[in-house]
């Protein structure tokens, strides 16, 4: 049953994470000395290389859309989510794999990596066994697995899908190639906005 509901994640997944356009990278240097770098050194050094775009999708990460940039008044922003489909379908986190890239879109047309996140689906006990929910209310059923830690933090959720083809779900964003005024956890980045369309 596991594999059929990895299975039926992945398609509905798809839609979400794909894009249509590719924009040329834009690699940058960051004060960073706000992060404590023992915690996120290894996985700032695992996703160095996706400052380069190319070698994001290379590695499995959708291209970004810059159209699908999310910001909230007050808040900041969230950036573009770059998904990976074979890190987001399963039920696996591992630090160094992050299942999301954020990219804030460049006033040039280039994208600048900003930070992760960090993604497992919540799967609810049906009548049919263990299986994802994607209704925008809260399931009549148990959930089965429980929410996720990573660097010592549990994931927010479990959360209804941002759109009608994503899963109520677990996520943890880290800031960790952008400085947060909110905290590296924070799901928004109040210093980060989207560029106008």
């Amino acid at each position: 049953m596991r594999n059929a509901c990895v299975g039926l994640v992945t398609l509905v997944m798809l839609e979400m994470a794909c894009s249509p356009e590719h924009n040329s990278p834009t690699a940058t240097s960051l004060d960073l000395a706000h992060l404590n770098s023992s915690e996120f050194a290894g996985v700032r050094q695992a996703t160095a290389a996706f400052h380069d775009l190319d070698a994001a999708v290379a590695a499995g990460y959708a291209l970004p859309d810059r159209h699908e940039c999310v910001e909230a008044t007050g808040v900041g922003a969230m950036g573009v989510h770059s998904a990976n489909l074979g890190l987001a379908g399963d039920l696996a986190i591992d630090p160094l794999r992050p299942e999301v890239l954020l990219y804030l879109p460049t006033p040039g047309g280039g994208f600048r990596l900003v930070g992760i996140e960090y993604f497992e689906v919540a799967l609810v006990l049906t009548s049919a066994g263990p299986a994802p929910w994607f209704a925008p209310t809260p399931p009549p059923y148990q959930f089965v697995n429980p929410a996720p830690s990573v660097f010592g933090h549990v994931f927010d959720g479990p959360m209804a899908g941002h759109d009608p083809a994503m899963p109520w779900h677990y996520d943890q964003h880290v800031w960790i190639w952008a400085p947060n005024p909110a905290g590296d956890f924070a799901q928004f980045n109040p210093s980060l906005s989207c560029p106008s369309q």
